[in-house]
């Protein structure tokens, strides 16, 4: 989950909608917008978000035939709201990004009317290009990197001729940029941990928009994050730069000039920006609040023992939420999918199932219910033995295949399809490794997912594929028990690696 907090001075939230709005469903060519805003408003949001997601293609140069993955954007009234999903210690937070079971999702605010520069556009820009980069250009980036792309692209403004200011001046960081200033040979070349302390945020957008706009800079700039990606150490990968006493003068001149060109951008995108409109359900638009805090990534992401207690009783607390909500509306498919992923997320399969075949039993052909029936079939096969096993393993096979029907473009029906191989014990068929290799790619950022092919990759000794598919867990730059795992894990891989050539010559002796 990645959040930004908005300096907004004495900006006045604003939750006004009129007392009869409606949330409805604003479906785009690459999102999905929630909103209580109107028609007008929500299509002007649109047009934007489309014009942003453009210029990223344009940006990286990413094939128009990779296949979107459609983000939902959830308006919310004022940041209360956003504190609310997000839990102990948001204050201040005017939105962020974050993925689950239901698929990746941003939050912003419906709008501020003071303190303009972190308007919600440019908090939500920032939050889709976090989303664009995880999305189809999975990698570990430096922190730097990482926030200054993003604000990058969320400075950039919309002219009004309809172009695009590529790179327009991040003015809202203004005040901090210069405040602390860490030589950038420090950043770039020092192990994370020993660099003093900066604003990632401010200092990153200069260094982002100085090699990207900089005659030379930006060749280097890839040289150096491909260095990284294959496992050089920062100093090595700094060389990239050359002279380094020349670049931080090179920098350091660069923002003390005190403008920044940008370039205006013509991007072009389908008409009309939305494609459909439909009013969101009454269970559903109650349920927004919870399908915001939903938050089911690996607690072994969290640090802190304490803080990973704290984010448990969230997600208790949210559960209770769930079900008090999910009580008024018995009938209701949504509803009773939430609860079914949520009483699942905190174990209760029996609570999980009983939710899941009212589901079908009201909509058999629920895709998002057939998927979650087939895992918890594909639990409870792995628990048996015998022709039990393989039986239900096979029951949980048939509702994965049922959903991919349905739904061809649903990540979770290719990891539901391949688990039911493995539940059973049974060799993975070519197509079961190509589906969960398929769900990866649609959530790179799904740390279960990506085990489970790590995994699969060891158990046919193909460890050059499982190290570098572990690579994002175990190089994740924030310390966690889950990296620690990893780390060690990629070390038994690569001793595997390693053996491996010698086995092969003693077998041919």
């Amino acid at each position: 989950m990645r959040a930004l907090k908005a300096w907004v001075g004495a900006a006045i939230l604003c939750a006004g909608t009129s007392a009869n709005a409606e949330w409805r469903r604003y479906e785009t060519q690459h999102f999905i917008i929630y909103s209580e805003a109107g028609d007008a408003k929500a299509t002007e949001r649109a047009t934007k978000l489309e014009k942003i997601d453009g210029l990223m293609r344009m940006a990286t140069g990413l094939s128009s035939e990779v296949q979107p993955v459609k983000v939902r954007i959830y308006e919310l009234a004022d940041n209360s709201q956003v504190e609310a999903a997000l839990g102990p210690d948001s204050e201040g937070v005017a939105g962020f990004y974050a993925s689950n079971v239901l698929g990746p999702f941003a939050v912003t605010l419906r709008r501020i009317i003071d303190g303009e520069d972190m308007s919600p556009d440019v908090v939500l820009h920032h939050e889709y290009a976090h989303h664009f980069m995880l999305q189809y250009f999975p990698a570990d980036y430096p922190t730097w990197y990482s926030e200054g792309f993003a604000e990058l692209i969320g400075a950039s403004k919309i002219l009004d001729d309809g172009r695009v200011a590529y790179g327009f001046p991040a003015k809202y960081r203004g005040g901090f940029i210069g405040d602390v200033w860490v030589p950038v040979s420090d950043i770039l070349a020092t192990p994370a941990e020993k660099v003093p302390p900066y604003d990632v945020y401010g200092q990153g957008w200069v260094m982002t928009h100085f090699f990207t706009f900089t005659k030379g800079r930006s060749q280097q700039l890839r040289q150096y994050l491909a260095a990284l990606q294959a496992g050089k150490s920062r100093a090595d990968a700094a060389k990239a730069f050359g002279d380094l006493e020349n670049l931080d003068r090179d920098a350091h001149l660069y923002v003390l000039k005190g403008s920044f060109d940008y370039k205006p951008v013509d991007v072009k995108i389908e008409q009309p920006v939305v494609e459909r409109v439909t009013t969101v359900g009454p269970a559903e638009a109650a349920l927004i609040p919870e399908t915001v805090a939903f938050k089911d990534y690996d607690v072994r992401l969290v640090k802190k023992e304490s803080d990973r207690e704290q984010e448990l009783k969230h997600r208790a607390a949210l559960l209770d939420r769930i079900r008090t909500k999910a009580a008024r509306y018995p009938n209701d498919p949504y509803a009773l999918y939430l609860l079914a992923e949520a009483e699942n997320l905190s174990g209760n399969s029996t609570a999980a199932q009983a939710a899941v075949d009212r589901l079908l039993s009201i909509d058999p052909n629920n895709v998002h219910g057939l998927v979650r029936k087939s895992l918890l079939l594909s639990n409870a096969a792995a628990k048996l033995s015998g022709e039990g096993r393989l039986d239900t393993a096979a029951e949980a096979r048939a509702l994965a295949v049922k959903a991919n029907k349905a739904d061809a473009d649903e990540p979770l029906t290719y990891v539901a399809y391949y688990q039911s191989y493995h539940s059973a014990g049974l060799k993975a068929p070519q197509d079961a490794l190509g589906a969960l290799e398929g769900a990866l790619d649609k959530l790179p950022d799904n740390t279960q997912v990506r085990r489970t092919l790590v995994e699969e990759y060891a158990s046919q000794k193909r460890w050059a594929d499982a190290i570098m598919t572990l690579e994002p867990i175990a190089n994740e730059s924030h310390d966690s028990p889950l990296r620690a795992e990893a780390r060690e894990r990629m070390a038994q891989l690569k001793a595997q690696l390693k053996a491996e050539p010698a086995a092969k010559q003693t077998a041919t002796n």
